[in-house]
């Protein structure tokens, strides 16, 4: 917290008591204005308070529409006008975070989260650093604080969570009543899972991964999706299907954008992008054993 004001000494032979003077001017900054006793500016310097991370992802869709990055947009469709507009927004600098409610053949509330990272200013939400920086500096300040080193903070296990409130099992499963736009003319199919991240575990010495791979809907209780070799979720799978078996998978479509970006990033061999995440954040995820796979879920998600 910045106090208003507090009162030192002056270094001025004839003065008394100075007066500082914090003047806030974002939410992570304040102006410090010294006035010595006879009225004399004496110096004008910013420092920077902690910055939040967002707890989950509607928290983070309020603190970006708060500094006004968020816009929503009713009555688009799934078979162009989404894809589209996608397209032009990730080509347009600046760019809103794209929010589509009451989707052609949607109920309203079925949203569709476009271009949320698509800007500096929402990249340093997620990463709770100072939001009116220079790209330049927020580039320092982030390099600076990996040069430092992450200390990783496991995740927390607890027995329920929001995302809990919902739940379709067996035939009730239907991922078709949610929109799943035709990103581009081409595509093989509908993704449903672009800006996601898939959960997958190391059979061997249980490791998990957080990983982004495109998630396509193939029917209404099936989804498929590819994982290049190489990357950690493939080595995974290899592990599995070299035992002859299946790999369990959990599939996070509305999850925190601080994990997304966790799931898109080269974390390191062995490392949980939960510990990862959490290290950012300075507070560990909420995470519950999925009823189906076992695999550990964020229970503030939206949807799993």
């Amino acid at each position: 917290m910045l106090r208003d004001r507090v009162t030192v000494r002056c270094l001025h032979r004839h003065c008394g008591p100075m007066v500082l003077t914090f003047v806030p001017f974002a939410p992570e900054r304040a102006l410090v204005r010294a006035t010595c006793a006879v009225g004399r500016r004496l110096m004008a310097t910013t420092i920077r308070a902690n910055v939040k991370t967002p707890t989950d992802l509607r928290d983070w869709l309020k603190k970006i529409d708060d500094i006004g990055e968020l816009q929503v947009v009713t009555g688009a469709n799934t078979e162009e006008d989404i894809g589209m507009a996608t397209e032009l927004l990730g080509r347009t600098r600046p760019s809103k975070a794209t929010l589509f409610d009451e989707i052609v053949g949607f109920k309203k509330g079925f949203r569709v989260l476009s271009n949320g990272l698509g800007s500096f200013r929402r990249i340093a939400v997620t990463l709770g650093l100072p939001v009116d920086e220079t790209p330049h500096e927020l580039v320092r300040l982030w390099q600076e604080r990996v040069r430092k080193g992450i200390s990783l903070v496991p995740s927390q296990v607890v027995k329920d969570g929001p995302v809990f409130e919902n739940v379709m099992r067996g035939d009730a499963v239907d991922v078709l009543k949610f929109p799943a736009p035709k990103w581009h003319e081409f595509d093989g199919g509908r993704y449903l899972g672009t800006g996601s991240f898939d959960i997958t575990k190391d059979p061997d010495d249980g490791w998990v991964n957080l990983g982004c791979y495109r998630v396509m809907v193939q029917n209404k209780n099936t989804l498929g999706f590819y994982i290049s070799p190489g990357k950690h979720g493939r080595q995974h799978r290899d592990k599995w299907f070299a035992r002859g078996e299946k790999m369990p998978v959990a599939f996070v479509p509305g999850g925190d954008p601080l994990l997304f970006l966790a799931a898109c990033t080269e974390i390191p061999y062995g490392v949980t992008e939960y510990d990862w995440a959490g290290g950012v954040r300075g507070t560990p995820y909420r995470v519950m054993p999925g009823p189906v796979t076992g695999l550990p879920i964020p229970v503030d998600a939206e949807i799993v």
